[in-house]
C-alpha cells in the first residue's frame, strides 16, 4: 500500500471516529447514537474511499503522478465534515443541535461524487499529458 493509500484509509476511518466523539460531547455516551453516527458517516467515506482507491490504482499501475488529486474525493469531504462536527459540538449553542448528523453525510456523498468526477478528469488529463 502506498503512502497515499494509507492517507485514504486514515481519512475513511478517521471521520466516523471524529463524528462519534463529537456526538458523545453533544449527546452523551449513548450506544444507539454512537452506532448510528458511525454507520451513517462510514457510508460516504466508503464511497469516496472507493473512488480514491480506484484512481490511485490506475495511477500507480501506470506510474503516473497525481496521487494527491486521486485522494481528494476522500480527504476534502472528510476535512469539511470534521470541521463541521467539531464546530457544532464545541462552539454551537443551537437548540436544534443534531440535525447536522443527518445532513452532513448527504452533503459528503454529493461532494465525494462531484470531486470524484473532477479528480478523474484531472487524472486522465495528467495521464494523457505525460504520455504525449
Amino acid at each position: 500500500m502506498s503512502s497515499y493509500g494509507k492517507i485514504n484509509l486514515l481519512a475513511m476511518l478517521g471521520l466516523p471516529i471524529v463524528a462519534v466523539l463529537a456526538s458523545i460531547i453533544m449527546f452523551g455516551a449513548r450506544s444507539d447514537t454512537v452506532v448510528f453516527v458511525f454507520g451513517i458517516n462510514i457510508v460516504p467515506m466508503l464511497i469516496g474511499g472507493l473512488i480514491s482507491a480506484s484512481l490511485l490504482r490506475s495511477l500507480n499501475k501506470s506510474g503516473r503522478s497525481g496521487q494527491f488529486i486521486a485522494v481528494s474525493p476522500t480527504l476534502v469531504p472528510a476535512a469539511f465534515a470534521t470541521v463541521w462536527y467539531l464546530y457544532s459540538a464545541l462552539l454551537s449553542a443551537d437548540p436544534g443541535a443534531g440535525r447536522e448528523y443527518i445532513a452532513a453525510p448527504i452533503y459528503m456523498v454529493i461532494g465525494a461524487l462531484i470531486i470524484g468526477v473532477v479528480a478523474w478528469i484531472v487524472c486522465m488529463m495528467t495521464r494523457s499529458a505525460q504520455t504525449a
